[in-house]
């Protein structure tokens, strides 16, 4: 074999064992999902068929494209509460709070992620690419209203079935939102073309 083929092999396998599968399956649907949007006005995506393990509910936390977003910030919405240790002591002095259950680790900048809650509550993560910053077309996701104002970022597995909208009639443009089976702030129906 010549070395160029060598090279050639050891690039190709790289780039397949680096990518995350969890990773290409969700933009690959999104893909796929806003061209079926765009014919059809509107697409389904549920999150359940591109995981490859059980799991409950779901929340996404969206980075940052300047600086990371601090485990310690995250720590509070993945469980729910504020706590009582100030984030800095969190932080630097490294004080924990054993009222935060969950615990993580940073969001570096152009990088999303999700939080799976599994039956046996365990978490499992998955971090993406930025579906703001680095994805075209962008996502984003609508949540479940509590009551006329307020929304619950948690999403059960059985809302994880996504309407899913275009705002764009060129495929590889514009936002791909998402909206859960549940009431949310905002209709599907409000979204409108930009490029038409």
């Amino acid at each position: 074999m010549k070395p160029t083929a060598y090279i050639l092999t050891f690039i190709a396998l790289t780039i397949l064992t680096g990518c995350d599968n969890f990773e290409r399956r969700f933009y690959e649907k999104i893909d796929q999902g806003q061209l079926n949007a765009i014919k059809n006005g509107s697409d389904t995506f549920d999150l359940a068929t591109i995981t490859d393990f059980e799991w409950d509910s779901v929340i996404l936390i969206r980075g940052n494209e300047s600086v990371p977003y601090f485990k310690e910030d995250i720590e509070e919405v993945i469980n729910n509460r504020t706590s009582e240790v100030h984030w800095e002591d969190r932080r630097f002095k490294k004080i924990n709070d054993p009222k935060l259950f969950f615990k993580t680790t940073d969001l570096p900048i152009n990088r999303d992620r999700f939080y799976f809650l599994t039956p046996d509550k365990k978490m499992i993560e998955k971090e993406i690419k930025s579906g703001i910053h680095k994805h075209r077309p962008a996502f984003d996701f609508n949540y479940c209203l509590t009551d006329s104002i307020n929304e619950r970022y948690w999403l059960s597995k059985n809302e994880c079935k996504f309407m899913l909208k275009s705002n764009s009639v060129n495929a590889g443009q514009g936002t791909v939102f998402f909206y859960p089976a549940c009431k949310t702030k905002f209709s599907p129906d409000s979204v409108k073309f930009h490029d038409e």
